[in-house]
């Protein structure tokens, strides 16, 4: 008589899927494939999104949702126009401002301008455009100079592809802001400063119309001696300023320069963009409800240690792309302003790290989480405002903890399975 046959126990499918999920948050590989099944569907998603929702509507100079076309780029292209007519000082005049947005907008276009005159340089070359292809055209290019900067940093067309996938890049977009090109002048300077210090310099002193984004590179480059590089930057932001006031006048610069306080003021008292935008230390803390003298004192233990760990990355023997993550992570934490948009410098940090992992091994556990966390770049502003979690602080402070710990490994050192492929 035969024996009977064992039947196996059927395994039910949610046990299934969590162990294929184990599998997958456990494999490099397989977390890239991953990743680039998702980018094969998000960046085309993104794009026609842009596009169509953000980039026409019903009404003229209106998008689908019923906000200006463009969101923020409409207070660039009205500033533009101001400065193209001969009236470059009239975007630091706010009730004027507000007036010009009015005009061309409507009443619910209400933004206060604080950038310094050397960007009404870009601003008026876009406003010689009607609103809409000036949109498009804005979208385009700084679309298209991240990508580029990505492909340049990874060396490699899916790694590039990935980090356009990445929610802070719709963000900017959606929002019609000047992040992706933050994000690629401040990564070719970093990548560049030994191979190309005269080119690097160029992309560092461009960063002039962001201040607070610009100020931690000469910085870097002055405690370091990298003296041909720091003689380029501040010629080209030198040169900026006298463009700008050949350009546009004196007016401007008045302007700007008689603003500051107000602008304080506007933006970090008054929180007039909303509390849940602002990414900050400072924001943190007054998103949580905090004094305006606890904020600064997070705000400045926050910087304090992003620029500590920042020098000790360009003082040591690290290496190139590991040393560019560390500027990129640590730049938009020194500012006490920093909307989430902002965060997109961020993006090319986590990809450098994610290169340098690749080189050595592997990613490890917190490396591994970070990447996974990637979705809820998604969620930073509404999630601070449903919850009053300060989310986009963490996720900045966690990249930066990466890359530290990468400088000089003190913890994590588990958990590394098969490398990128």
């Amino acid at each position: 008589m035969s024996a009977p046959i064992p039947i196996a126990a059927p395994v039910s499918w949610t046990a299934a899927l969590w162990a294929d999920l184990k599998d997958l948050v456990g494999s490099d590989a397989r977390l890239l494939a991953f990743a680039k099944r998702a980018a094969w569907v998000l960046v085309p998603l993104t794009l026609a999104i842009v596009a169509v929702v953000f980039g026409t509507g019903p009404e003229p100079r209106r998008n689908w949702y019923g906000d200006m076309l463009g969101n923020d780029f409409s207070q660039i292209w009205v500033a533009g126009r101001s400065a193209l007519d001969g009236r470059g000082g009239e975007p630091y005049d706010l009730a004027v401002h507000l007036e010009n947005l009015k005009a061309a907008f409507g009443p619910e276009c209400r933004f206060a301008w604080h950038y310094p005159p050397v960007f009404l340089i870009p601003a008026a070359a876009f406003a010689t455009l009607e609103p809409q292809p000036a949109f498009f055209l804005w979208t385009v290019l700084s679309l298209t100079t991240f990508a580029l900067t990505m492909r340049f940093a990874a060396g490699r067309r899916d790694a590039a592809w990935i980090a356009l996938a990445h929610p802070l890049v719709f963000c900017n977009l959606t929002y019609g802001q000047n992040g992706l090109f933050t994000a690629s002048l401040l990564t070719l300077g970093a990548l560049l400063v030994d191979r190309r210090p005269w080119l690097s310099g160029l992309c560092f002193g461009l960063l002039a119309y962001k201040p607070h984004f610009a100020a931690l590179a000469p910085l870097l480059l002055l405690i370091t001696g990298r003296k041909t590089c720091l003689a380029s930057c501040l010629a080209t932001a030198l040169a900026l300023c006298l463009a700008s006031l050949a350009l546009f006048g004196t007016a401007p610069w008045i302007g700007f320069l008689g603003t500051l306080g107000e602008t304080n003021r506007i933006i970090l008292q008054k929180a007039a963009a909303g509390l849940e935008l602002n990414a900050s230390a400072f924001g943190a803390v007054r998103l949580l409800g905090g004094p305006i003298l606890a904020a600064w004192a997070l705000q400045a233990l926050v910087a304090a240690l992003a620029l500590a760990l920042a020098i000790r990355a360009w003082t040591r023997p690290v290496e190139p792309d590991l040393r560019a993550a560390a500027l990129l992570a640590a730049a938009p934490l020194l500012s006490p302003y920093l909307p989430v948009y902002d965060l997109v410098p961020l993006v090319p940090a986590t990809l450098l790290l994610v290169l340098t992992a690749h080189r050595a091994g592997g990613l490890r556990r917190p490396e591994r989480a970070l990447l996974l966390a990637t979705p809820l770049f998604a969620l930073l502003r509404e999630g601070a405002g449903l919850t009053g979690f300060p989310l986009g602080l963490v996720l900045s402070l966690a990249t930066l903890a990466c890359i530290t710990d990468r400088i000089r490994p003190w913890r994590f050192s588990g958990g590394r399975r098969s490398a990128l492929a």
